[in-house]
C-alpha cells in the first residue's frame, strides 16, 4: 500500500487508509484490506531476515519484499506491522496483497518465529463475535465455513462423522442454523454484507475488510476487543509451560537441576483412539501449522496415548501423554510458547472445542 511515510499508531494508519483510499490502493485491482492478528512476546522484535526491507512508520513498521507472482514475474509485497493499540502483546499486520503473495512472503516467515504466534479465536468466542455482528440490523451472511463441533452442537444426521461444510448464498443466517442442528457444525469463517458493511472474519485471527470505511474498521476492532482477554490469558499459561535449569549448591559443588512445568488439557468429551488417530493425521501440514509425531504409542480400551511432538516450523519439541479425559504436555529444552498455542488450537479444532488448557495440577480454567 502507498501510505505517506510518517509516525503512525495503528488507529492513525487506518484513518490514513480511509482518508486516502484511492492513493493507498492505487496499485491493486481489488481494494480489500486484510488484517492478521498475532500474539507476541513482550520483547518481540520488529527485525526481519535480510530479504525484507523495513521503513519506520512510528509505532508501525512497513515491511517489503519481492515474490514471484502467478504469471512467473517478480513482484513486490508490502505489509504494515505493529502493536494493537495499547496491547504490546498483540500484533496487527495489515496488507492489501493477494493471498498468493501473503503465503509466499508473510506467513512462512512469521510461522518460524519463536516470539510470535497466530492468534486463535476459541470457537465459543467466535460464535459470540457472530452474534455481535448480527446485532446490526439487516446484516446478511453470504458465505461461511462450518466445522463439526460436538461440544457446541448436536447432530441429527450421522453424529459420529467429522465434517467441514462451505456455503455460499444470500440465506446464510438461516443456513448456519440449519446445518448446526442437522450436521452439528458451527461456523469458523463468515462473510457479512450490509450496505456499507462488508467484512469476513476467520477463527484463525484473520479479518478482511472489503469496503474501506469507518463503520467496517470500528466493527473490526470491536470484535477484536471481545476476545483479547481470553487470548492474553492463554499466552500467560503457555509461557509458564517450560523447561528450565536451576543451579543448586550442594556442599562445594554446584549442580544443574532441570525444572519442568507441565501443561494439561482437560477434555469435555471422551478422547478416543479414533480421535487420537485423526488428530495425529490432521495436525500434519495443516494451514499455517505443521506438527509431526514420533515415538507414538496408542492403546485402545482405556485409552493410553503418548508421543513426542515436533513443531516442524520452529523445530520446537514437547511430549504428550493422554487418557480419555486429559492430555499432559511436557516441554523439552527448546519448546516455545507459539508452538504450544498453535498445538492447543489444533486440539480445539480437531478434538474438542471446549477443551481447557492449564498448568498441570492447577484448577484455574483457561
Amino acid at each position: 500500500m502507498e501510505i505517506e511515510q510518517g509516525g503512525y499508531t495503528l488507529e492513525q494508519l487506518c484513518q490514513e487508509v480511509i482518508t486516502h483510499t484511492e492513493t493507498a490502493f492505487n496499485q491493486y485491482h481489488v481494494k480489500h484490506l486484510k488484517f492478521y492478528f498475532y500474539i507476541a512476546d513482550e520483547n518481540w522484535s520488529s527485525t526481519f531476515p535480510d530479504r525484507y526491507e523495513t521503513q519506520d512508520y512510528g509505532d508501525m513498521t512497513k515491511v517489503s519484499t519481492e515474490y514471484t507472482n502467478r504469471f512467473g514475474g517478480e513482484d513486490r509485497a508490502d505489509f504494515f506491522i505493529g502493536p494493537y493499540g495499547g496491547e504490546s502483546e498483540i500484533i496487527t499486520i495489515l496488507t492489501a496483497e493477494t493471498q498468493e503473495a501473503i503465503k509466499q512472503t508473510l506467513l512462512p516467515m512469521l510461522g518460524r518465529r519463536e516470539d510470535i504466534s497466530l492468534m486463535p479465536i476459541m470457537l465459543e468466542d467466535f460464535q459470540r463475535m457472530n452474534e455481535l455482528v448480527l446485532e446490526h440490523n439487516d446484516v446478511r451472511i453470504t458465505e461461511f465455513k462450518s466445522e463439526r463441533a460436538p461440544d457446541l452442537a448436536e447432530a441429527e444426521i450421522r453424529p459420529s462423522v467429522q465434517r467441514s461444510i462451505e456455503y455460499k448464498g444470500r440465506d446464510g443466517k438461516e443456513a448456519i442454523e440449519e446445518l448446526r442442528s442437522g450436521y452439528g457444525v458451527v461456523p469458523v469463517r463468515i462473510q457479512y454484507e450490509h450496505q456499507n458493511l462488508s467484512l469476513k472474519i476467520d477463527s484463525r485471527g484473520k479479518f478482511t475488510l472489503k469496503k474501506i470505511n469507518s463503520e467496517n474498521f470500528d466493527l473490526l476492532f470491536e470484535l477484536v476487543e471481545e476476545v483479547i482477554e481470553n487470548v492474553l490469558e492463554l499466552k500467560e499459561i503457555t509461557q509458564e509451560i517450560r523447561f528450565t535449569e536451576e543451579e543448586v549448591e550442594s556442599g562445594n559443588l554446584s549442580i544443574t537441576v532441570p525444572k519442568v512445568e507441565a501443561g494439561e488439557v482437560t477434555f469435555d468429551r471422551e478422547f478416543t483412539r479414533v480421535l487420537a488417530e485423526d488428530f495425529v493425521e490432521g495436525t500434519r501440514n495443516r494451514d499455517r501449522v505443521d506438527f509431526s509425531f514420533t515415538d507414538v504409542t496408542m492403546q485402545a480400551g482405556s485409552l493410553d496415548f503418548s508421543a513426542q511432538v515436533v513443531d516442524e516450523n520452529r523445530n520446537s519439541f514437547f511430549n504428550i501423554s493422554a487418557t480419555a479425559d486429559e492430555m499432559r504436555i511436557v516441554p523439552e529444552t527448546n519448546c516455545s510458547f507459539p508452538s504450544l498455542i498453535e498445538f492447543y488450537f489444533c486440539v480445539l479444532q480437531l478434538v474438542d472445542g471446549s477443551a481447557e488448557l492449564d498448568l498441570h495440577e492447577s484448577q484455574t480454567a483457561s
